[in-house]
């Protein structure tokens, strides 16, 4: 009697069941490649925009050093075109503060408490601290009121050259848009190109 010869081969079983396990790791890998992919060139995207933003910014400082802000809220809008990527819009808004910058309301910034210009006068005083009756030295309310001027014209300063500038950067990922928005605070003191 002869021996069985061993099996040399696999069984179309064997053979299906690798296939399907081949399938799945391939379905796998692909699915990984792709989703790489795309983050890549989303990072690529997001990479431009974000270039393409440092730019608009560097270009709107320069445009407001030189000419000033206006007395009025401005937006403007326009696209990336003359830098090579039409596909990327920008658009800005730039807002006057909208906080309180009265003297009283400055001084109470700067000193912390309520009443900062009283406390002020108080403390200059030449009977501040020496027990007696807290009272103001001749000529205070004169000071005060030079004081309050001077500070009143610091706030009107600050109001006409500081502005909240925002920057949106806008682009098409597929059928959706993305983008993101800058903020940041100019300030503008002393334009290059008076009343312009």
């Amino acid at each position: 009697m002869t021996r069985r010869a061993a099996r040399g081969g696999f069984t179309l079983l064997e053979v299906m069941i690798a296939l399907a396990i081949l399938a799945g790791a391939l379905l796998t890998v692909s699915e990984i490649v792709g989703g790489s992919l795309r983050n890549h060139v989303r990072a690529r995207q997001l990479e431009v925009a974000t270039l393409l933003a440092r730019g608009k910014m560097v270009e709107l400082e320069s445009e407001y050093e030189r000419k000033g802000f206006r007395d009025f809220d401005e937006s403007a809008e326009g696209t990336f075109e003359e830098d090579g990527h039409p596909e990327v819009r920008w658009a800005t808004e730039v807002v006057k503060p909208g906080v309180d910058l009265s003297a009283e309301r400055i001084l109470q910034m700067l000193t912390g408490g309520e009443g900062a210009l009283e406390d002020l006068l108080a403390a200059a005083s030449p009977q501040a601290g020496k027990g007696g009756p807290q009272t103001t030295a001749p000529g205070a309310a004169a000071l005060a009121q030079g004081l309050q001027a001077q500070i009143t014209q610091l706030g009107e300063q600050i109001k006409k050259g500081v502005r909240e500038v925002r920057l949106t950067v806008t682009w098409k990922d597929g059928k959706r848009d993305e983008s993101f928005t800058v903020v940041t605070h100019m300030v503008v003191f002393a334009p290059r190109e008076p009343g312009a």
